[in-house]
């Protein structure tokens, strides 16, 4: 493999260090590189395991959360079943009718605020759990697309490949999870 010896002087204590670089990725300096976000999240040796090991803590966290909206859900759904049974016959009279339209307002109130807390409760827990984790690998990235010489480092969803792939974009994501691996702060 050819190489190009890249004129970076760094004086550290009186020495002057060169660095070499392969033609390749000197070439590759205005390219487009990425790495899937989907693999990224799956655990090693695959992935770097971080985001997906923070997102499990985010659920976690919030699962009992959602287990409540859902119980909250499925009851409204049978007290809308039940109104519409009781409109549906002429046993129970309005006073059936009424008390069940109360109880579904009050049952969505409760759902709208617990819906509420949980979006809430998501950014926060999202900041404070997946948020540093998501800087330390971007970080990474950065680097990593620095170091190989890639112009722009882009996190791609399977929804941006296709758009990635048709640009020549270069699929970075083996190599970045292994360097990940190597370099892991």
């Amino acid at each position: 493999m050819k190489s190009i010896v890249v004129a970076g002087l760094l004086v550290t204590g009186g020495a002057v260090l060169t660095f070499t670089a392969p033609v390749a990725l000197a070439q590759n300096a205005s390219a487009t590189c990425y790495v899937q976000v989907g693999t990224l999240m799956a655990d090693p040796p695959q992935g770097v395991g971080d985001l997906g090991a923070a997102l499990r803590q985010l659920d976690i966290a919030l699962r009992p959360q959602v287990e409540e909206i859902n119980l909250l859900k499925a009851e409204l759904e049978r007290l809308q079943q039940r109104q519409r049974e009781v409109m549906q016959s002429d046993e129970g009279g309005d006073t059936d009718l009424i008390a069940l339209q109360d109880e579904t307002r009050r049952l969505r109130a409760d759902l709208e605020a617990k819906q509420s807390q949980l979006k809430l409760d998501y950014s926060a827990q999202r900041e404070a759990l997946v948020g540093p984790v998501q800087t330390r690998v971007s970080e990474q990235a950065r680097d990593f697309a620095a170091q190989r010489g890639c112009g722009e480092m882009k996190m791609a969803r399977s929804a941006d490949l296709a758009g990635l792939q048709a640009a020549s974009a270069q699929d970075m994501t083996g190599d970045f999870v292994a360097w990940y691996g190597r370099n892991k702060t």
